[in-house]
């Protein structure tokens, strides 16, 4: 008998995970970072009746706004922080100032240094061209050009340059006891000194090394950014969600009050559903909120105990870093932590993003104890984060007219049993900020 291909219905059994709504309001609420979740608490408050959050006063740790029942206003007032001016001065309005201080100048002047203020990027350089402000302005470039030296004899030095090379010279011009081989180098050879060609300098400029070295070293404390000072960034504020302390012989992990710790369903309301079971549409809407407000609870306490068991088991496996310090932070990754805690590797990724342990060494995201690491000689494993500790240590104790090249770096902790290539060597010292051997070089 032989079967043919054909079309047709048929009904098969399948086991397979479906993520309900209430499921991803977990995970979500879980992923969040304490200011996320201040937010979202926030927001849940507004929006669901039956939440409250009882008055904390005096808890550092809980910088969830007071709501006062029934008119569910807002309590800022009392915080004294708020009422604090700021004392941030804006680049425009510190040149400005300046420019209120000079009497003698034509009006047209003014108004173009004014109108030059107001084109400087953040970094404070004047990226209009002399002859378009002539043109807005409706001035001769003689007078352009005044208005310009004007601008860049404000404070600091080097407001108003059109590039680098403009910006570091006006700041010798103020320097009292300057050499002229300072503004000649940056005049002509900036490409020379940013490669660091000493020697090529004192050929060609028939000057010894050290007069090189000594000019290099009064133009690196120019500063190549002089508005960037006045630049207001967004501060972010990182606020622990564990702290980890020594006690005796012990590390224990504490969880500072909840940015939660005052929310709760509020008894007036399930006062009311109870007493008005018989009216089905008032009954209706006030279960709906009753069970999204316990849920919502619920799921903010599933999120404290899961970051609390994850901090946990990483202080068991960190333990030597926590006692010691950074160079024996092991590696370690999510997958240890999850097979440990019997969680998928996704709970322990979203438990550590974004979250914060107080520790004896001072503040670090979770995420910061799943270093990569780099296998030993010896068959153990190092840390990215303890190479970088060695590389550092050498460095800062090296001779300066013989430092260590990324080659005798890799020998060094080749000596230590872990192996490592030069290309490595440099990418850990370039994310410490550290310059390369030829730079560091001291004649």
């Amino acid at each position: 008998m032989h079967m043919r291909p054909g079309y047709g219905m048929f009904q098969q059994q399948t086991t397979k995970m479906q993520i309900t709504p209430q499921l991803r309001k977990a995970i979500t609420i879980l992923k969040l970072t304490t200011p996320e979740l201040l937010e979202v608490i926030q927001q849940e408050v507004t929006e669901n009746p039956v939440l409250e959050i009882a008055g904390n006063k005096g808890d550092a740790h809980n910088l969830t706004p007071t709501f006062f029942h029934g008119a569910r206003r807002t309590d800022h007032d009392n915080d004294p922080l708020l009422n604090i001016a700021s004392n941030e001065v804006s680049l425009e309005r510190h040149l400005k100032e300046q420019l209120g201080f000079i009497k003698k100048i034509p009006p047209s002047i003014r108004c173009t240094v004014s109108f030059m203020i107001g084109n400087l990027d953040h970094n404070g350089y004047l990226r209009s061209t002399l002859p378009e402000i002539s043109e807005v302005r409706k001035l001769e470039l003689a007078q352009v050009e005044r208005a310009l030296r004007i601008l860049q004899s404000f404070e600091p030095r080097g407001i108003g340059a059109r590039d680098l090379r403009e910006c570091l010279l006006l700041q010798v011009q103020s320097l009292a006891d300057c050499f002229p081989l300072v503004s000649l180098l940056i005049r002509k050879h900036l490409k020379d000194i940013a490669n660091y060609h000493l020697h090529k300098l004192s050929t060609l400029l028939q000057v010894s090394t050290q007069e090189i070295q000594a000019a290099i070293d009064v133009i690196k404390s120019l500063n190549p950014r002089p508005g960037a000072a006045f630049h207001i960034e967004t501060v972010h504020y990182i606020i622990p969600e564990v702290i980890i302390e020594k006690a005796g012989e012990q590390l224990v992990v504490m969880l500072p009050q909840a940015a939660s710790s005052g929310l709760s369903v509020s008894g007036y309301y399930e006062r009311m559903a109870s007493e008005n079971s018989d009216n089905n549409e008032l009954n209706r809407f006030l279960s709906g909120k009753l069970h999204a407000a316990k849920f919502f609870l619920k799921c903010l306490e599933q999120r404290r105990r899961t970051i609390f068991r994850v901090t946990q088991a990483i202080v068991e496996e960190q333990r030597d870093f926590f006692w010691h310090g950074y160079a024996h932070l092991k590696p370690m990754t999510l997958k240890q932590i999850a097979e440990k805690l019997g969680v998928h590797e996704s709970t322990v990724s979203r438990a550590t993003a974004g979250k914060y342990a107080q520790t004896p060494w001072g503040i670090f995201e979770l995420k910061y104890f799943f270093p990569s690491g780099l296998q030993m000689d010896i068959g153990d494993s190092a840390s990215s984060e303890h190479v970088k500790t060695r590389i550092k240590t050498w460095i800062s104790e090296e001779n300066p007219r013989k430092p260590y090249s990324d080659q005798k770096l890799a020998d060094l902790l080749k000596e230590e049993g872990i192996s490592i290539s030069r290309r490595t060597i440099t990418k850990y010292r370039e994310e410490l900020g550290i310059s390369s051997s030829v730079r560091r070089k001291r004649i």
